[in-house]
């Protein structure tokens, strides 16, 4: 059934880029993202069975699937808003959307993958359709920042693949010839200790490139920066899940080897150093989009130490960033809002939006609410469910020097939004007519958050406790 999908997006974005006919790629779009719609519904039906011998629908990868399906139907359309004023031809829109169906597929191949090469190659590609997307705009910056992006993803990604062949290599000896995360599971506390820390530091290391954290951060950040804003959306949301989804079945491999203590005590350096370096960054930044690339960083920061304490911070850790995800959208989706409006995407620029577009304020508002896990957000709960196992786990210095990390960014990114949505309105903007649709969206991603935590489905719930049943 999943080869069936893989092939059909190859056609479909094929299509869209030989055709280039506008009715063409909308048609084709639509089935696109019904397709997406039907592989998660099937994949939700059949949990836990695997799809021949390179997928298998986990818990996990169905429910970050679903989340790719609606923010991957609410970039479509935003796309559609944002290259409204472009000229169908001249800036090559075809390639946009062929490129963006493939990395939607690309992503979406990652979360179901049962192979760690599968995995790999599945993230790998999703380097090359990101790239594309980057340079889109075709500003000056844009070449650069998409050959340092295809550069550095591509040394990372290397980094991951020399620690999959030592893993291959080491296990080996004791009867591994596929790689599936099962088999690895099964022959890993047999697998010489020093061989397994090697390998398990370089593929952290590697997909930190993917998940926006220490050490190879700066290249998605400066990437984000440059995108076009419903892109950023997903490289701030599904493309990190990605890279969560590549250290987290890492993670679960080694969950009850020896080597346990070590990689957690990986895991918090990780965090720690991305918090640290969010708090620093976050005072000589310029741009809106950069700001919010630091804020995933931050996030995903967190998600690290989440991961790393264990106990009810797996939970936490799977919770967090599936909310995230619908925040970090709906805040995307936004900008290109502001950036249009005040014509620029410098922060110094931007100045009264409250009185230019009140709903939108409004939006930015609730926005920044839900982004610093203020109370009522729902990012509240799983941080304050990350700290609570930080606590139980003694690790109270990490906790504490967390907490004051995170205040920091609290307030730097609270100057950042009350400077912009308050003060005197710049001359010469023009008058605008909100777009109902637009702000309904971004403000049921906010109110979604908000409910999946007072009031969480039961499927939901069931979801995350069955995807972190392996690490209990």
């Amino acid at each position: 059934m999943y080869i069936l999908f893989i092939i059909l997006s190859i056609v479909i974005s094929l299509s869209i880029f030989l055709f280039k006919k506008k009715n063409v790629t909308t048609i084709l779009s639509i089935v696109f993202l019904a397709s997406l719609v039907i592989i998660s519904s099937y994949a939700y039906l059949n949990i836990n069975k695997t799809d021949n011998i390179f997928f298998k629908y986990d818990s996990l990868g169905v429910l970050l699937s679903f989340v790719l399906t609606i923010l991957s139907i609410a970039t479509f359309y935003f796309s559609r808003n944002y290259l409204k004023k472009i000229d169908y031809h001249s800036r090559n829109v075809p390639v946009y959307y062929a490129a963006l169906i493939m990395l939607i597929t690309a992503l979406m191949t990652a979360y179901f993958s049962n192979n760690i090469a599968v995995l790999w190659v599945s993230i790998e590609a999703t380097s090359l359709f990101v790239t594309i997307l980057i340079f889109f705009e075709r500003s000056k910056v844009a070449p650069e920042a998409s050959w340092k992006y295809l550069f550095v993803s591509s040394i990372g990604i290397a980094l991951a693949f020399i620690g999959i062949l030592l893993l291959s290599i080491a296990g080996s000896n004791d009867g591994v010839t596929d790689l599936s995360f099962d088999t690895l599971r099964n022959v890993v506390g047999n697998i010489d200790t020093l061989w397994l820390k090697i390998s398990v530091l370089l593929i952290i290391t590697g997909f930190s490139v993917k998940l926006s954290v220490f050490p190879l951060y700066t290249v998605a950040v400066d990437a984000k920066t440059i995108a076009p804003s419903p892109i950023n959306a997903l490289m701030s949301t599904v493309l990190v899940n990605a890279g969560f989804v590549a250290i987290f079945r890492t993670f679960t491999v080694i969950a009850h080897t020896e080597i346990i203590a070590w990689t957690q005590n990986v895991l918090f350096v990780v965090g720690l150093s991305s918090i640290f370096i969010v708090s620093i960054q976050l005072f000589r930044v310029k741009r809106l989009k950069r700001t919010f690339a630091f804020s995933t960083m931050e996030h995903m920061g967190i998600v690290a130490l989440g991961l790393a304490v264990g106990g009810i911070g797996y939970y936490a850790v799977i919770l967090h960033i599936v909310l995230h995800s619908f925040v970090k959208a709906g805040l995307f989706y936004q900008i290109n809002r502001i950036h249009t409006t005040f014509k620029s995407k410098w922060i110094d620029d931007f100045s009264g939006y409250f009185k230019i577009n009140p709903l939108g304020g409004i939006t930015m508002l609730v926005g920044f609410i839900s982004v610093t896990a203020i109370p009522p957000s729902g990012l509240f709960v799983s941080e304050f469910l990350i700290f609570k196992a930080l606590f139980l786990g003694h690790r109270y210095l990490i906790a504490i020097v967390a907490f004051i990390l995170l205040t920091v960014i609290i307030y730097i990114l609270g100057k950042i939004f009350l400077g912009i949505l308050y003060g005197n309105v710049p001359d010469k903007i023009e008058t605008y007519k909100p777009n109902y649709l637009e702000h309904f969206l971004q403000l049921s991603f906010f109110g979604l958050v908000i409910y999946l935590v007072i009031n969480p489905p039961a499927f939901f719930v069931d979801l995350i406790n069955n995807a972190i049943s392996i690490l209990n």
